[in-house]
């Protein structure tokens, strides 16, 4: 373990001494929220909804190559049971992210069925 001096405003520093031994996991959970991975996935999927998209547009819609490959590294890293906390938090995001599209694209081709 390393240690690491950091100067922190007041407010903080009472809510740091109350998490105690949680620290690491409390930064590591942080940290994860802002994978730049997971956080593009976001990007991705805002992009194509608010171009006002057509239902052939939504259906069709798939992540970036990076964003698949991250999506695989963890799924093989989860089944071998070797996930951190910040990658089982990493890939819950990008599971909730794909519930939602995974939503949307069954209004779409309910759509496109009804065409």
């Amino acid at each position: 373990m390393t240690t690491v001096t950091l100067d922190l405003p007041e407010h903080l520093a009472s809510v740091i001494t109350e998490l105690g031994d949680h620290l690491p996991l409390v930064l590591e959970m942080g940290v994860s929220r802002l994978a730049p991975i997971s956080t593009k996935a976001y990007r991705e999927a805002i992009d194509l909804l608010t171009q006002d998209p057509t239902p052939e547009m939504v259906v069709a819609f798939r992540f970036s190559e990076d964003i698949e490959t991250r999506i695989n590294e963890l799924l093989t890293k989860n089944s071998a049971d070797q996930l951190s906390l910040a990658e089982e938090v990493e890939l819950d995001r990008f599971g909730q992210l794909d519930e939602r599209l995974q939503l949307i694209k069954a209004r779409a081709r309910v759509e496109l069925a009804g065409r």
